[in-house]
Formats: C-alpha cells, structure tokens, sequence
C-alpha cells in the first residue's frame, strides 16, 4: 500500500493595497491504485458524505449497502424478512444480502463501472468472507472513527428518506457498532488493508484527512 503525503502549497495574490495568501492541500495518495474499496464506520461518521467526494474525485462509483437496501425496501423488491430487517433498524441476513450486493457489483461491472467504493460492509465479522468471496477483496479498506457524540449530533439532523433518524435508533445501532465493528478492524490490519481516518471535523476536514491518511 503506499504511503500519502501531504504537500502544502501558497500563493500570494495582490489584490488592492493588500495581498491575499491561499493555501493549496494536496496529497500524493493514489487513490487511482485501488479498484475496490470498503469503508466501514459508525453510522454518523460521515461515510456517505466522504465517500462521494472520493467517488467525484477519482472516479469511483460509490456503492451505499444501506441506500441499495432501503430503495429495493421501498420498491417491494426485497423478500419480507429483509424488509423487516431494516424496517426494524436490524442486520439484514447473510442470505438476503449477499446475492443483492453480488447482483449490484455484477450490475456495475457490466456497465464499465469496474471501480467501486463500497460503505456500508462488512458490519459484522461473519459478513465478512461471504462478502469477499461475492464481490472480490477489498485493495483497501477506510475505518472512518468519529466520537459517539458528534456522530449522534450528525445522525440526528440527516435527513434520508424512508428513515426515521431519532436518538434511540442511533443508540441502538452505536450500541452494535461498538459491540461487532472491532473484530472488522482487526480483520483487515492483520491484512495490511486498513486505514483509520479521524473524521471528526467537517466535512472538508474530514476529506483532507482521508487523502493524507
């Protein structure tokens, strides 16, 4: 994997009787080397947000496990145990998620879109080989960490539709991240895939410390 570096350029442009500096943040991590990517975190810690902005950036397209889940819901696509599922804010089974995110990756790929940023799996570890195995090893995996209560302030002022955001959904679902999201991480550093980002600023902070991560 190779290493980000982060180079900070100036300009000085007069304007006036006074000049304004500018400040350029680039980084040298080639996110162009890496074909498919996951990215897991807390609900809040702003995976959707960040993940267009690598999707705009670089090309991607940017695959939301939990937007693919709740259109199919709403579509009456999904077996009715799934639909449950996420109507109830639980994990949806192996079963069901498995050929809906085998079939989305195959979708993509036969439209040309063979470079993909995925959020949203694997949240539990038992996910996580089925869901290799479907649709290929990651090249990198982002571990988006963002304290509890920043990301229950974001959580509670999103608006998505087909949701009901409120503070005890979030609790509910912090409560099975902190519980399950540890075994993900470790999975993916003992591979040597694993990138933790502090994504506790706003959102522009935040995509700086993911390209120099």
């Amino acid at each position: 994997m190779s290493p980000a570096i982060l180079s900070i350029c100036t300009a000085v442009l007069p304007t006036g009787n006074h000049n304004i500096t500018i400040i350029y943040i680039t980084s040298t991590m080639n996110f162009h080397e890496y074909s498919h990517i996951y990215v897991i975190g807390a609900p809040g810690a702003g995976k959707g947000s960040l993940c267009k902005k690598l999707a705009e950036e670089y090309g991607y397209h940017h695959l939301s496990v939990g937007e693919l889940l709740r259109d199919l819901s709403l579509s009456k696509s999904l077996k009715p145990d799934a639909t449950k599922a996420i109507e109830s804010n639980v994990l949806v089974g192996i079963e069901d998620l498995i050929p809906t995110l085998r079939d989305a990756v195959e979708k993509l790929k036969l439209e040309g879109k063979n470079n993909v940023v995925i959020d949203g799996v694997p949240r539990v570890l038992e996910q996580a080989r089925p869901v290799e195995k479907a649709i290929g090893l990651p090249d990198l995996v982002l571990f988006f960490n963002c304290p509890e209560e920043i990301a229950k302030q974001r959580f509670l002022t999103r608006k998505i539709p087909g949701r009901v955001d409120d503070g005890e959904t979030f609790d509910q679902r912090y409560r099975h991240y902190v519980a399950e999201n540890v075994k993900v991480v470790e999975h993916y550093r003992r591979r040597g895939v694993l990138i933790e980002v502090d994504t506790s600023g706003d959102v522009e902070a935040s995509y700086v410390s993911v390209l120099h991560a």
